[in-house]
């Protein structure tokens, strides 16, 4: 791939990325389920 084909597609990635940390912060419970789920590997 050309360089700026990679560039382009880095910088989708980290914007799906971040799309879906914001959009996940509008359910708190399944952060809280991700967390917990986390924990009990422990």
């Amino acid at each position: 791939m050309k360089p700026a084909r990679v560039r382009v597609l880095a910088w989708a990635g980290a914007a799906v990325a971040l799309l879906l940390v914001f959009a996940a912060y509008l359910r708190p419970d399944v952060a809280v389920t991700l967390a917990n789920q986390i924990w009990n590997c422990f």
